[in-house]
């Protein structure tokens, strides 16, 4: 029926499902945070409160991530472990100590200017991947200063009636802190889709819809929506016929999501025999635990960014050593693709002291940086390669634009093993070697690429930002951020085409991998590996071993063929409907 008369609002949708209820608009109000001069005596027991301070906000996201490894699985804990590594992480307790001595202010000014600043370093980055992690110092910072102010917060605690909660942004102890029976979706201005709060959000099974931009200005407390995950659309005091159209698909998806979690040790293989590696991105070893339990065959794209950031110095080699060695040994025999470095001025500023730029994602930044600093990327490189002798490890160059580059990478690597071959230390002599496809110039002498390295992963996500020149972190131009444009599509083909005529595999570690529509049309192009979010894998399996290759081959190789991203789009959900009605529910 039609709902042509009904308000919406849209953004991304970051959780499926269906949520029809009572808005509860969540008014946070911001910290204030004096600045205060400490007598020399008091000093230590300024130290003395923030210590303890760190203690309690460490016990409370030990109860969170006890909770939630119980009510959902390890494979969603893990993001509070990993919000614990940041919390004990030495330098930012120490650095916070250090300035309370030296500068004998209070504990509340200097770790607030501390987080601050990394937050702004992170908020500021062209990777949303990364600008989407903000969310996680911002709960460390808040729930720091609640413990040091004495303050109680999380008020969605302690709701008692079923509401839809409209927010600004919510950080994922927010969301793990909502009780289902209380909370029925939520819907926030900003965050996306790979945000750790829309995580934990998915892994509660809780819809949600994020991005909206003015979704507190224009929802009014206590008025009815619907919140529809599975498309990103909010309806505003709905109808009859839009309630009952909503309520009937409601009961529909909710038969679907409990077929979905008995898929965890099934292979990843279509029913007329073809199979798909899916695998897991990180970017802490805390996450360990979830790529285990989530039925990935292995990690396809381990972010080592976060090593970095919130740092006063850069990591040394053993620092990392012992990072790589951790996950390949817990890991092993599943193999581990590790990321080389891909730093910027969006990034780590301080610490490599980069120049400003107007445009750092066109700028000094990932292997350029490195090529121009090969200590700083034998550091890294020699650590990777000591570590290969406990697992299964590879290496992978971001940001490659052409063959010069691709090489002197590799000649800076065999210079890292030639280190360690004077040194007498061993490694993986036959580690495989493998390049992102992210830069279109790369994906256009994919071929001559290919015969230079063991594995090409493609990173769609930079991939259409600069096919398509769209920044997508700005809202005005988002709408062209579009990866059903064929251009993408044609793209992604000839890589594929042009590894596999090389004998390389080939994967995709961006968003589309984990997304049903795109990723049903990367099966289709014969993409060997999906890499995504540990949350993604149980649906992206159903789909491979829901659909035949050959059905797949046809349906991508005809949408490739068409001449915009609408036709493209239209086409291929009419046939991903046609195909997955029966298996999966989709409609």
């Amino acid at each position: 029926m039609s709902t042509s008369s009904v308000r919406t609002l849209s953004g991304i949708p970051a959780s499926p499902g269906i949520a029809i209820g009572p808005a509860f608009l969540l008014d946070r109000q911001e910290f204030r945070v004096q600045e205060r001069d400490l007598a020399e005596g008091d000093v230590e027991r300024e130290v003395d409160r923030f210590q303890e301070a760190i203690v309690r906000t460490r016990d409370d996201l030990i109860v969170l991530q006890e909770r939630i490894a119980g009510d959902v699985g390890e494979e969603i804990a893990h993001i509070f472990g990993a919000h614990l590594t940041l919390l004990d992480d030495p330098e930012m307790v120490g650095a916070t100590i250090a300035r309370i001595r030296r500068e004998r202010k209070n504990a509340e000014w200097v770790f607030n200017a501390i987080m601050q600043r990394g937050i702004a370093t992170m908020a500021a980055a062209t990777d949303p991947y990364l600008r989407e992690r903000t969310a996680d110092f911002e709960d460390i910072r808040h729930r720091v200063l609640a413990h040091l102010r004495g303050e109680q917060r999380l008020p969605l605690a302690d709701l008692t009636s079923p509401v839809i909660v409209v927010a600004h942004h919510l950080s994922p102890s927010d969301t793990a802190e909502m009780h289902r029976d209380s909370v029925l979706g939520f819907v926030t201005d900003g965050g996306g889709r790979t945000a750790h709060a829309a995580i934990v959000a998915r892994g509660l099974a809780i819809p949600a819809v994020v991005g909206v931009d003015v979704a507190t200005r224009e929802i009014e407390h206590g008025s009815l929506i619907i919140v529809d995950g599975n498309d990103g659309a909010i309806y505003l005091n709905p109808d009859e016929d839009t309630l009952r159209r909503f309520e009937e698909a409601r009961t529909k998806q909710s038969a679907v999501e409990r077929g979905l979690t008995r898929l965890k040790d099934l292979p990843a293989v279509t029913p007329d025999g073809h199979a798909v590696d899916v695998s897991a991105n990180i970017e802490l070893p805390s996450e360990i635990d979830g790529v285990l339990s989530s039925g990935a065959v292995g990690v396809g794209l381990y972010r080592t960014e976060f090593l970095y950031i919130l740092r006063p110095t850069l990591p040394t080699e053993e620092e990392q050593y012992a990072s790589y060695w951790d996950i390949a040994q817990r890991l092993a025999p599943k193999p581990v693709i590790i990321r080389t470095l891909d730093l910027g001025t969006d990034k780590v500023l301080h610490q490599l002291d980069l120049p400003h730029e107007a445009n750092p994602a066109l700028g000094y930044r990932g292997i350029r940086i490195c090529l121009e600093r090969p200590d700083l990327f034998k550091a890294q490189l020699r650590a990777i390669l000591r570590a290969s002798t406990m697992g299964n490890l590879r290496i992978m160059f971001p940001m490659i634009s052409g063959l010069a580059v691709l090489r002197h990478s590799k000649q800076i690597l065999d210079e890292a093993r030639a280190e360690l071959d004077g040194a007498g230390i061993p490694y993986d002599r036959s580690i495989p070697v493998g390049m992102m496809i992210e830069v279109p110039s790369a994906a256009l002498i994919a071929r001559d690429l290919a015969r230079e390295v063991d594995f090409f992963s493609i990173g769609t996500n930079d991939l259409i930002q600069y096919t398509l020149a769209v920044d997508r972190s700005n809202a005005k131009i988002a709408a062209y951020y579009d990866p059903f444009n064929p251009a993408i599509l044609r793209l992604i083909a000839s890589v594929v085409e042009a590894g596999h005529h090389e004998g390389l595999w080939v994967g995709v570690c961006g968003e589309m991998a984990g997304d049903p529509i795109t990723a049903f049309l990367l099966l289709g192009l014969g993409v060997d590996e999906l890499s995504m979010s540990t949350i993604d894998i149980p649906e992206i399996k159903k789909i491979i071993r829901s659909v035949t290759f050959s059905k797949a081959q046809a349906i991508a190789q005809y949408a490739v063929t068409l001449s915009t991203s609408k036709d493209i789009q239209d086409y291929t959900q009419a046939e991903f409907q046609v195909c997955f009605k029966n298996a999966i529910g989709y409609e």
